[in-house]
């Protein structure tokens, strides 16, 4: 008696499967990335950059989500090309990296801020925990942006009952030293009927996450490592950023005038254009990589 013996038909899925890895194992790891980054700015960046362009002409009533964030978040995207052109040909990402992509990329289609800061959260996360310092670095990048434009506001709203009033009397502290000023909470009045509330968009708690996401954007476009002095040199940048915007919050409860000046008018770009150039100028020397000497 003769047995006949038929080959078996593998499954749909693992044809699929298979497929996959074939094609996966193919595809140049920076081209990958390249379409990833360029699809988050688009979806994500692009229109605040428009915006920031078309509205020259726009009235910003605080230092929260404006211009010089949608700056640093330009620049942090220049500093993931510059990493992203460190990559040449190699391959560094895992298949379970690309399954990573692909989640991220369908959450920024999703039209939901959440979902989106969950996806790029997860991916820098995914990122930070690797070997290879290219990899790291765009997993930094990509917690900084989503903090910048997510978390940093949800913490912000967790941790305000606690920080607003530290903020109000240092303001109050600084102010009080030129007259006869009160602080109540949140109040900080003049003594002649004229007070201010300290509320979140007064903190410099924005500030100090976008000046710590340019510092970081710094380092990875002139590849440097971490070291002591650059924390140190962040340390000084944050500490301007806090003085600056305590002293914005102090002059503003003078008076009315002072409020409308330092709030909506030229005050309000002058703290903005001070407090910038300050940090970009402590950043420039700071962050400078030293030359070494040749005999």
């Amino acid at each position: 008696m003769t047995l006949e013996i038929s080959p078996t038909t593998p499954s749909v899925r693992r044809v699929l499967f298979s497929q996959l890895r074939s094609a996966i194992k193919y595809l140049d790891d920076r081209v990958v990335l390249t379409a990833l980054f360029v699809t988050l700015f688009f979806l994500n960046y692009a229109g605040n950059l428009i915006d920031a362009l078309t509205n020259i002409s726009a009235v910003e009533n605080d230092l929260t989500h404006s211009r010089t964030i949608t700056g640093a978040e330009v620049l942090g995207f220049v500093a993931i090309a510059v990493v992203l052109k460190d990559l040449s040909t190699d391959r560094v990402l895992r298949w379970w990296d690309f399954v990573a992509i692909i989640g991220v990329t369908i959450a920024s289609f999703y039209p939901s801020p959440l979902s989106r800061a969950i996806g790029m959260t997860c991916l820098g996360l995914l990122f930070v925990v690797r070997s290879d310092k290219r990899i790291v670095s765009l997993g930094q990048l990509c917690i900084g942006l989503v903090w910048i434009d997510f978390w940093g506001a949800l913490i912000l709203s967790l941790i305000g009952p606690w920080l607003l009033p530290v903020e109000s009397r240092f303001a109050y502290l600084a102010v009080s030293l030129f007259g006869p000023f009160s602080l109540d909470g949140l109040i900080i009045s003049n003594g002649s009927g004229f007070a201010i509330r300290v509320i979140e968009p007064c903190s410099a708690f924005h500030n100090t996450i976008t000046t710590a996401f340019i510092w970081l954007s710094l380092i990875k476009i002139q590849k440097l490592d971490f070291h002591f002095k650059h924390f140190v040199v962040l340390g000084v940048g944050l500490t301007v950023v806090v003085l600056l915007n305590t002293a914005r919050i102090g002059i503003m409860a003078v008076s009315k005038s002072q409020y409308v000046f330092w709030h909506m008018g030229p005050g309000l770009w002058i703290v903005k254009i001070v407090m910038l150039s300050t940090v970009l100028g402590l950043f420039y020397f700071g962050l400078r990589p030293l030359q070494r000497r040749t005999a």
